[in-house]
């Protein structure tokens, strides 16, 4: 397989006996050295013109960030972020059910929502609220009545509700008398939602072997600009690109031997270098490098 960038490799072995295996993935490959190491100042006279470079490649690196951005004053934003519980309501409550005068649960990051039904999950948490009993024999009294169950906004009774697995559950909120969205809405509400796709919080790959996998670079388009005319256009920036033409995948013509390239001269030059690097077709490494004036 070829991988790019990073990725987090799970495997695991079919075969018992090779309990204590470990995978090798990529052995061969050369590692980048770290940002800042293995780098050092020549010592030597500069007789490739390397200064002269760094010092085009710095104009040229300036011009692409000048025409990218465009410099305003600096502005201070300030913003409060959004409460997870009002994000929860925003996702799940429509309608009636929108807002309103309840007391909201967040069960999918609430650690001890994890045992028991959902009717002992609310005991002792809803001021007002008596819950007896246990299951499909559970009884609810909110001030003198029993409050209207609903199920993802569509009503239900003791016996559903006691049926859902309490992991299953993702929000729920609890309407204070009076509410107007049923039929029984005097004695309040309990709407209960259940998770959704997204919701489900999966530990990918647990008790799996892992590793963490650095591939290839991503593949960049080598950028050539491309002058449609002779004449600069007013107040452009000089040309001063140190590489001029890149190509990792020159096609020869078989019955040639050649290929034929062109590219956009700087502003700068009138000496070129080149350097051409391939292999033969039976394996030996190629390398040619030539000045051209």
């Amino acid at each position: 397989m070829i991988l790019f960038d990073t990725a987090q490799v799970y495997y695991q072995f079919q075969d018992k006996n090779l309990k204590g295996a470990t995978a090798q993935f990529l052995p061969n490959k050369l590692r980048t050295p770290p940002v800042g190491r293995f780098y050092s100042n020549s010592i030597f006279p500069d007789t490739s013109g390397l200064w002269r470079h760094l010092q085009l490649s710095a104009e040229f690196s300036d011009n692409i960030q000048r025409s990218k951005y465009k410099e305003l004053e600096a502005v201070t934003i300030q913003a409060k972020a959004k409460p997870v519980i009002d994000q929860m309501d925003e996702k799940y409550s429509s309608g009636l059910f929108s807002g309103g005068d309840a007391i909201r649960f967040d069960l999918i990051n609430d650690k001890f929502a994890m045992v028991g039904d959902i009717f002992t999950y609310l005991q002792g948490k809803v001021a007002g609220l008596q819950i007896s009993g246990q299951g499909a024999g559970a009884t609810l009294s909110w001030r003198g009545g029993s409050p209207q169950l609903y199920v993802d906004e569509v009503p239900s009774d003791v016996s559903m509700v006691s049926s859902i697995n309490i992991t299953d559950v993702a929000f729920i909120k609890a309407f204070r008398p009076p509410f107007m969205g049923g039929f029984n809405g005097g004695n309040g509400a309990i709407a209960i939602y259940t998770r959704r796709g997204d919701d489900v919080k999966r530990d990918p790959g647990a008790g799996i072997p892992s590793a963490r996998v650095e591939g290839y670079t991503n593949i960049r388009e080598f950028y050539s600009p491309k002058y449609l005319t002779t004449e600069p256009a007013p107040g452009a920036d000089r040309d001063v690109r140190t590489t001029l033409y890149w190509n990792p995948n020159v096609i020869i013509d078989p019955r040639t031997k050649q290929a034929v390239i062109s590219f956009y001269n700087n502003d700068v030059t009138d000496a070129f270098r080149v350097v051409i690097e391939g292999m033969t077709e039976d394996g030996k490494i190629a390398h040619l490098e030539e000045r051209m004036e």
